[in-house]
């Protein structure tokens, strides 16, 4: 099963209580929620961004769970020029990494290991590529950034034996709240926006809210999403009661607000 939701219907279903759509309501939907992210800096696109805490309504996340091993399911190969899927990507004058167009799961780990945002896997804007990550440790909650704002993401959670487990979510482009800085990597010619998305374990179907191997994913009509993401062990408040607070702030509770320590 595949879902999507936006903004707009998280919006609405939580001011009435329940989250709306146009989709069979014998569906179940996943809740993603915006966070707070600190920095070590963001004055500088092309630098080490290094991610330093997360703040979820009152609580204060710092420690995190990042991906030890992959194994590459498919990825479009790579042939020259635009082809190919998935590859590994840094800031222009970041520190350590991979950048590789042909990207090996040992460079997928380089570039998702790390608590530097300017670590990304990067995908061509018709590629496609379904990669296992997996944690030394089940996860609870995932944090996930896109550079650009302008694609789509594909999420579910894997079982011990490689079987699919509960519900494939789609991270559709108009779900990503602005974290207010930009990235700029060696395959493109200009700082371009990073979004951000929290997601529960749980709201992917997960039996016991937690899980150790995901798999991400791209199709051709995601285009090409360039992406990050940490994972923690910590439960974190639930998203609805946290957005739902936020929608009495107005508007300005739906911007993030990016602290720069």
């Amino acid at each position: 099963m595949s879902l999507s939701i936006s903004k707009f219907a998280m919006a609405t279903g939580l001011a009435t209580g329940t989250l709306l759509s146009g989709f069979s309501t014998s569906q179940a939907f996943a809740l993603g929620f915006d966070f707070e992210g600190t920095y070590s800096q963001t004055s500088s696109s092309t630098a080490d961004i290094l991610l330093e805490s997360i703040t979820v309504g009152d609580q204060i996340i710092d420690e995190f769970s990042y991906v030890t091993s992959a194994e590459i399911v498919y990825n479009d190969a790579y042939t020259g020029g635009n082809t190919g899927a998935a590859s590994a990507d840094t800031g222009d004058d970041a520190t350590g990494g991979a950048r590789a167009e042909d990207a090996t799961a040992a460079d997928v780990v380089a570039n998702l290991s790390t608590n530097n945002i300017n670590h990304i896997i990067d995908t061509e804007d018709k590629g496609r590529f379904e990669i296992d990550l997996n944690f030394s440790e089940a996860i609870k909650t995932l944090f996930i950034w896109e550079r650009g704002m302008n694609s789509d993401l594909g999420i579910q959670a894997v079982g011990a034996g490689g079987e699919l487990l509960g519900n494939r979510l789609d991270i559709t482009r108009d779900m990503w709240f602005s974290t207010g800085f930009k990235i700029d990597t060696s395959e493109i010619e200009k700082a371009q926006s990073v979004g951000s998305l929290g997601i529960k374990i749980a709201d992917l179907g997960v039996q016991g809210g937690e899980v150790s191997t995901l798999r991400f994913f791209s199709q051709s009509g995601f285009n090409g999403p360039d992406w990050k993401f940490v994972g923690t062990t910590a439960k974190v408040p639930e998203p609805t009661l946290l957005l739902g607070l936020g929608l009495l702030g107005g508007a300005m509770a739906w911007q993030k607000r990016t602290k720069v320590a």
